[in-house]
């Protein structure tokens, strides 16, 4: 069994469960994935304030996109 790709550079968001997501909104924090190593249980996430901290690979499989996806939100 092969590790799983790096899912380095994806992210997601946090905010207002109200509000829908803009990028450009402070409402919203985005989070991204800065360090990735398939086979290693977790992933480093950065937020908007460059604050670091680890999160489950699994949690982060899960919930986070693609860079391209935050090209495409509205600006």
């Amino acid at each position: 069994m092969s590790a799983p790709a790096s899912i380095l550079g994806h992210w997601y968001a946090t905010g207002p469960a109200d509000k829908p997501f803009r990028k450009d909104d402070p409402d919203w924090n985005i989070h991204r994935i800065v360090e990735d190593t398939p086979g290693l249980p977790d992933v480093l996430i950065e937020n908007a304030g460059g604050q670091r901290f680890l999160l489950a690979r699994e949690i982060a499989m899960a919930i986070a996109l693609p860079p391209s996806d935050l090209e495409r939100t509205i600006p």
